[in-house]
């Protein structure tokens, strides 16, 4: 039986502190002794450390096997569990059919899943992902006119979220003179006046750092400022604008830009596939079938496998970049991706001017790595990057400006 006092939730667990995450295990009926609680709050392990926990580090950190077996499975759970809602939320448009979609609906449902969840977030998943069900081409007509209802309906009730893109479905499509990354802002949203080249390398590859400057200098920088009031965590321990405890944008609020420029962009003008939340299911060591949801692929049409395999976070703490650093390669097992990217954006103070890196030995296995830092209204943005050119060398790139 699960502790009344706290339910495990992605928009409150990883904001947990140390007795609220004791708490939550002394709910799950482990019968773990007060030894190895105090060996948790010895080590200062909270929310956003736990689900990065294994096996292994518990008994490091002093635990007997027994204990470490049983907290590494729960902290798996948890991980599993917070990454379903944060990604697996968007599977409800695929489990109800059209007919029966409405943000009552979609609140009730999320809330029987995964626990309470946000008005606020709620309403910004559920309506961003009717805008890009909306702006896909291969969306049927009953499906496209179910979502345009709901639309109307949301403007009608006057709720705020992200600001729609131009309706085009009955425009002809003409494509321009392709205009250089540098220099005047233009709108890729609007891909039926300007389409820009995709960047290439020397040898015909696609240069997704290029590609992921173009599209970060695409943001909407409303949306980004409001992820700080209305789709926001906690940043804890880290400094944003030398304060603790600030609020800053979910990873969702990154993801649905960024896909939302690709897909108008690099699928809508140049052909290429781009795909959110590639489900993913592997039998782990348990027995168990585990589900993961890569974040981005950017893929030819004509390739079986992706040109690039990109990972976003929101504002990470060192351990959980570690996690992904070691995560993201999980994903690249199945997908067998050309280049890996991790994609960390952050209100952190001093995140491109000291930036942390993956290890040598993950470096060499391929996996490259931008920080992208902005302030609030997301008008001054920066960036640090260390990646693989195209002759196999890393590069590193401190604190380059991307806008204004």
């Amino acid at each position: 039986m699960s502790s009344p006092a706290v339910t495990l939730t992605a928009f409150s667990a990883e904001n947990w502190d140390t007795e609220t995450l004791i708490i939550f295990l002394r709910g799950q009926n482990l019968n773990l002794d007060e030894d190895n609680y105090e060996i948790l709050r010895k080590e200062k392990i909270d929310g956003q450390i736990f689900p990065d926990m294994t096996e292994k580090k518990f008994i490091e950190d002093g635990m007997k096997r027994g204990p470490a077996i049983k907290l590494d499975k729960q902290a798996r759970r948890f991980k599993e569990r917070t990454k379903a809602l944060e990604k697996g939320k968007i599977e409800y448009f695929w489990l109800f059919p059209y007919n029966m979609w409405s943000i009552q609906h979609f609140i009730s449902w999320s809330t029987n899943m995964f626990g309470c969840i946000e008005k606020n977030e709620a309403h910004t998943v559920f309506y961003n992902t009717l805008y890009i069900i909306r702006d896909d081409p291969s969306t049927s007509q009953e499906v496209l006119e179910a979502v345009r209802s709901l639309l109307f309906i949301k403007k009608v009730d006057g709720k705020m979220a992200r600001k729609p893109l131009a309706d085009i479905s009955n425009q002809q499509e003409v494509l321009l003179p392709s205009a250089p990354i540098a220099g005047k802002k233009r709108s890729i949203g609007n891909i039926m006046d300007i389409s820009i080249d995709v960047p290439l390398r020397k040898n015909g590859s696609i240069n997704i750092l290029e590609v992921l400057k173009v599209v970060v200098h695409e943001f909407d920088q409303g949306t980004i400022a409001l992820g700080s009031t209305r789709s926001y965590k906690n940043s804890n321990h880290m400094y944003v604008d030398f304060e603790h405890h600030n609020k800053v944008p979910r990873e969702s609020t990154y993801d649905a830009e960024m896909y939302r420029i690709l897909a108008n962009w690099l699928r809508k003008v140049h052909g290429y596939e781009i795909t959110g939340q590639w489900h993913l299911e592997q039998v782990c060591d348990d027995g168990n079938y585990h589900h993961y949801y890569c974040d981005l692929t950017i893929k030819k049409p004509d390739n079986p496998h992706p040109e690039a395999l990109i990972e976003l976070l929101a504002t990470a703490s060192v351990s959980k970049l570690n996690g992904h650093f070691d995560q993201v390669f999980k994903y690249a097992e199945h997908l067998c991706p050309q280049e890996v990217w991790i994609v960390h954006f952050s209100r952190e103070d001093f995140v491109v001017t000291k930036p942390y890196w993956p290890s040598q030995k993950l470096q060499d296995r391929g996996l490259n790595v931008i920080h992208f830092w902005h302030d609030k209204d997301f008008r001054n943005v920066h960036m640090s990057a260390r990646f693989r050119d195209v002759t196999g060398k890393f590069c590193e790139i401190i604190d380059e400006q991307i806008l204004p």
